[in-house]
């Protein structure tokens, strides 16, 4: 067993506000996993040292909601097919890791690609960032999901549900897929043509059996839900999260803190479009971000402000939001009222917690991988350092970028 010594840093470990000065840590070589860590003189031997330079360190970013491979087939003018999205997840995995994301929930993907590249990670490795995968999500006719695909538009983005049945049956076929994840198009939605985001599409009764369902095969479930009553019946199921939150009640909200049920805002989706999607994205899509991005910002401020459970997600894939980007919703978060810390929880022990894999990602403490970050500036200072484009990503001890 050899290990590697990195010296001369500032530590954030990321599970208080703390940052630890003249720190080092040690990694084993072999399992990739943080063994030690301290201040001042190193204690312990190592085969190697690597000197940081007095430089930050802190977790890799976790990031909660994300489609990798998204295309814009139109603009391409390619067919949306399996080839040109797994080319495309590809891409998107490797820039993502640069960007400094290490692991990620996967919360919608055509032709179920991030299950299939998860899958055949061992045999066929790529780089890129850890996954829980959801492949197909679940919508109804006409909904959120509703997208025809393939050479002949002979193929859906999503499984087409009109009945709870149909909802197990959905939910079944992609726990046999190899899916960890369920992503359930729960309202309409700001990129879709033909609703609006108070369209409530699941109903209750398909929303219930998705969980039940989901939760009896230890498959999280997330819910994009936009509008006041698809986002009372997300929480009120018990879905593991809900993504946006636009129009979150006050009663949601203690729900949601009285059972954990975490929010996944993805404050960046909706900035980038309202600032700069008009004359790009369809003036549907640009008109009914400009009219409810306000409302969005206040009633997720008033979430952080009680006490929600958070999660960084991006809703990655979307306009002008690259996984690379994923920093990006940090400054979001802060901008919205979270403290710094909030922010950066989020994006670790967080998202983690949500993914259930907090006992081994989303902190630099003992036991856990040491997936990190090595910046010049503090991000417990100003969450935009994370930003820094030629920071150093390091995925289990082994420098990637």
């Amino acid at each position: 067993m050899t290990k590697t010594v990195f010296v001369n840093c500032n530590l954030f470990v990321g599970n208080s506000e703390e940052l630890l000065e003249n720190a080092w840590f040690v990694v084993d070589n072999e399992t990739g996993k943080l063994t030690a860590k301290g201040t001042g003189k190193v204690t312990i031997t190592a085969e190697q040292a690597v000197d940081l330079n007095g430089q930050y360190v802190m977790s890799g970013l976790i990031n909660a909601y994300t489609h990798v491979g998204l295309v814009n087939a139109a603009k391409d003018h390619y067919p949306e097919t399996e080839i040109l999205v797994t080319y495309k997840a590809l891409k998107d995995l490797k820039s993502g890791l640069k960007g400094g994301v290490t692991y990620i929930i996967s919360c919608g993907v055509p032709f179920d690609v991030d299950v299939k590249l998860k899958n055949m990670r061992d045999a066929y490795p790529f780089e890129g960032p850890g996954m829980r995968p959801a492949g197909m999500p679940i919508s109804i006719l006409g909904g959120h999901a509703d997208q025809p695909l393939g050479e002949n538009h002979e193929l859906n983005a999503a499984h087409l549900i009109n009945s709870p049945d149909d909802v197990r049956k959905a939910v079944r076929e992609q726990f046999k897929k190899g899916a960890e994840n369920v992503k359930l198009m729960d309202t309409g939605g700001i990129m879709s043509q033909g609703d609006q985001i108070d369209d409530t599409e699941l109903s209750l009764e398909e929303m219930k059996m998705a969980v039940e369902e989901a939760h009896s095969k230890h498959m999280t479930v997330c819910a994009h839900a936009e509008g006041r009553l698809g986002i009372h019946y997300a929480v009120v199921v018990g879905v593991d999260s809900v993504e946006h939150g636009f129009y979150v009640s006050d009663e949601d909200i203690e729900l949601m803190k009285k059972q954990g049920t975490f929010l996944s805002p993805t404050l960046i989706a909706g900035h980038q479009l309202a600032v700069y999607g008009k004359g790009k994205m369809t003036d549907f899509s640009y008109q009914k971000m400009c009219e409810h991005v306000d409302a969005f910002y206040a009633h997720v401020a008033k979430a952080i402000k009680s006490g929600v459970k958070l999660a960084l997600g991006t809703d990655a894939g979307t306009f002008m939001n690259p996984l690379k980007n994923t920093a990006k919703e940090l400054t979001e978060l802060v901008r919205a009222g979270a403290s710094n810390y909030q922010a950066l929880h989020a994006a670790g022990l967080g998202s983690a917690e949500l993914l259930k894999i907090d006992n081994e990602y989303g902190s630099l403490e003992e036991g856990r991988y040491a997936d990190f970050l090595v910046l010049k500036a503090n991000p417990l200072e100003n969450v935009s350092a994370v930003e820094q484009d030629d920071k150093q990503v390091y995925q289990h001890g082994v420098r990637k970028f």
